[in-house]
């Protein structure tokens, strides 16, 4: 471990992301048995992500202005009462879908705050030279999660019932917050009048992005990678579907493989003794990925069926994104000044949150025109080619700097 209060901050976040692997695992086949809707599913889905579109500059601004580790605390306890209202609410068979819509929209206003804090606290607990590796072992939880949560969920899902798995990660939410309260932060220092409006607040931190020429490049990388990345989550039942076999357990071989690579990654950054980020190598990881697009879209032109190379290709996918995570979020780190972080990680995540749905929308209407192998080919050239923009862009300003 670096150092007691980044273990403190990671072990709840195990905690808390574990919980809500089971939540969520609960909550969709809660969905599916009360509605059989995949309709209200997607409206559902699409509730849990707008509150971050739409409030992000605001959130970024306010984890800047207040103390970031009372904010995660506080935001954990408030999403730790609101899970636990679905729980009590299910136990009581009282529980109907507009309390789950409701609820659901709330943990994403919570989730707005909560993910810029703790992106911008990590500096504030780490030193700079071990950024690399925090952020490795930060998308390692993720990665260990994607794996296993999905799986230990339905176990417990199947033995305890859905209203104690939702108990549970109430639980895991109070647990994050008490294991928060003994972390200590090194003090930011303030760059901004006590008197200073927060849209005042909000527009500087739009105008220092705009003067930031690596920010803005890795904004864009951010949200190039949500958005191909989105094409590749509807895509994935459709090729297993095409796949010999069962289509069911060829899409959880092949979603398996995709959280394997991601925690292989992970565990590579977080062990790596030492480990620089640069904007250069995360487009070389970007753009790996769309060779990884490109030869699923050969596979499947050359009627490749047998699932084992597609499982390979998943898992290099995975490891991929995990790299290019644990980078882009340690350039961001390395580029912000403290009183900025907030601001430009919730920029950051707002991104996400956009072209993730966005990906959704755009790619299911082009998958009815096409086929796999070709949105698949598209896709990664498309990835490919604006990343080659990216790096001319990056590599004229190295130049004019120089």
């Amino acid at each position: 471990m670096i150092n007691k209060n980044f273990t403190l901050l990671w072990i709840g976040k195990i905690v808390s992301q574990l919980g809500d692997k089971f939540y969520a695992i609960a909550l969709a086949w809660w969905i599916l048995q009360k509605t059989n809707s995949p309709s209200i599913m997607g409206f559902f889905l699409l509730a849990s992500v707008l509150p971050g579109i739409l409030i992000g500059f605001f959130a970024g601004a306010l984890t800047d202005r207040y103390n970031r580790k009372n904010i995660i605390i506080i935001t954990d306890i408030i999403r730790g009462l609101l899970v636990l209202a679905i729980s009590f609410l299910s136990i009581l068979n009282m529980l109907e879908i507009w309390h789950v819509f409701l609820i659901g929209f709330c943990l994403s206003l919570a989730a707005a705050f909560f993910d810029p804090a703790i992106q911008a606290i990590i500096p504030q607990i780490v030193e700079k030279d071990n950024l690399v590796k925090a952020n490795g072992m930060s998308q390692m939880v993720g990665g260990a999660c994607t794996v296993a949560g999905p799986l230990l969920g339905a176990i417990a899902v199947s033995i305890l019932g859905l209203a104690w798995v939702f108990l549970a990660n109430s639980i895991s939410y109070f647990i994050s917050a008490f294991l928060a309260c003994f972390i200590k932060v090194n003090k930011i220092c303030k760059k901004t009048e006590k008197n200073t409006g927060i849209f005042k607040e909000i527009m500087q931190g739009i105008s220092f992005i705009k003067t930031q020429k690596q920010i803005t490049s890795v904004l864009i990388i951010i949200a190039l990678a949500h958005l191909f990345i989105g094409n590749l989550t509807v895509s994935l039942p459709f090729l297993a579907k095409a796949l010999y076999g069962n289509g069911v357990n060829n899409l959880g071989y092949l979603q398996m493989m995709l959280g394997v690579g991601l925690f292989a990654g992970s565990i590579f950054m977080s062990i790596k003794k030492k480990s620089s980020a640069n904007i250069l190598t995360l487009i070389i990881f970007i753009m790996a990925v769309g060779f990884c697009f490109i030869a699923i879209s050969i596979s499947q032109y050359l009627k490749i069926n047998t699932i084992y190379i597609y499982m390979s290709l998943l898992a290099a996918i995975g490891s991929c994104i995990a790299f290019a995570s644990v980078f882009w979020q340690s350039l961001l780190q390395y580029y912000t000044p403290e009183h900025m972080r907030g601001r430009v990680f919730g920029i950051s995540t707002m991104v996400a949150n956009f072209s993730i749905p966005l990906a959704y929308g755009v790619f299911g209407l082009l998958l009815n025109l096409s086929s796999i192998s070709k949105l698949m080919a598209a896709s990664g050239v498309c990835l490919l080619l604006l990343c080659f923009c990216i790096y001319l862009r990056i590599s004229k300003n190295y130049k004019e700097t120089a």
